[in-house]
């Protein structure tokens, strides 16, 4: 089996499955996966959403799966490649949620530009951009929690959207997926429509990098954070990409030669519905699994 890339990536998925691997953060956004079809280079999988990887309105959290889709998207090409893979460049477009059908016009959408930077030097590890549907309501017409969060700060935007931040940091709104993932977040400046955050990564992946979604998590919440503190309506992501370029332990560098394409489809099991698309280029560092893992 340890020469069968195929073999090997079933059996690296179970471990991360089952918590061998890891920090826990995989197997719970993973828990339930099932594998229905396997050759190398292309799988098929069933999943039934979780309700603990919901986000605070009760969809399919963001960062969930994006490490969801990124997560296969790895074992998908090892299984050909024979390769360990690291993400550079990933976005997801989401088309369906199991309670919200968006449609939106270009008036009724929103961009923003999430950067994150290394504090010591400025260094940029990641730049995530997204479009993000008005939905027109306001927080009062959403979620319970939402209303309290209103109710105690008078309906400002600025101060609202802090107050919700800091509420899905403590852990009072949501599964506590994103408490987790926005664990040691501070506000350093907040305006309406510009804010900034100093933040110790708490979450990694495998291989002890920062989890990819749990970085994607961070990126969505601040976007949707920032969006209300001007816009002062409740949004939803549409479209959603990230440019990776730095980690805590992995430099990437690569030509074109040395990146590896995937595209992961979700799809909802009754009608075939597209739930959402994502498409990712994968760095290769000629690396197999027995070289990076103790496992």
């Amino acid at each position: 089996m340890e020469n069968d890339s195929l073999q090997t990536s079933l059996a690296w998925l179970r471990d991360i499955l089952q918590g061998k691997i890891g920090h826990g953060l995989d197997t719970r956004v993973l828990q339930g996966l099932r594998v229905i079809h396997a050759e190398k280079g292309f799988m098929r999988f069933d999943f039934v959403v979780p309700k603990s990887v919901s986000d605070i309105d009760g969809n399919w959290n963001v960062g969930a799966l994006a490490s969801l889709v990124d997560l296969l998207g790895g074992v998908t090409i090892f299984s050909f490649a024979n390769r360990v893979v690291t993400s550079v460049d990933f976005s997801v477009s989401y088309y369906s949620t199991a309670k919200i059908q968006v449609s939106a016009n270009k008036g009724n959408l929103i961009h923003v530009v999430v950067e994150v930077k290394r504090k010591a030097n400025g260094e940029v590890i990641a730049v995530g951009k997204q479009w993000m549907a008005s939905n027109k309501l306001s927080v009062a017409q959403g979620a319970k929690e939402k209303r309290n969060f209103l109710k105690m700060e008078g309906g400002d935007s600025l101060k609202t959207a802090l107050a919700w931040l800091r509420g899905v940091i403590n852990g009072k709104i949501g599964h506590g997926l994103e408490a987790r993932v926005l664990q040691g977040l501070h506000v350093t400046h907040a305006e309406k429509g510009s804010m900034r955050f100093d933040f110790v990564v708490p979450n990694t992946d495998v291989d002890g990098n920062w989890h990819v979604g749990a970085l994607a998590s961070l990126l969505d919440l601040i976007g949707i954070v920032t969006i209300y503190s001007f816009a002062n309506r409740v949004i939803s992501t549409v479209d959603f990409s990230a440019s990776y370029y730095s980690t805590a332990k992995i430099q990437v560098t690569a030509n074109r030669g040395k990146l590896l394409h995937v595209v992961i489809e979700v799809r909802r099991k009754g009608n075939g519905e597209v739930i959402a698309v994502g498409k990712q280029w994968m760095a290769s560092n000629k690396q197999t699994l027995a070289q990076v893992s103790n496992v």
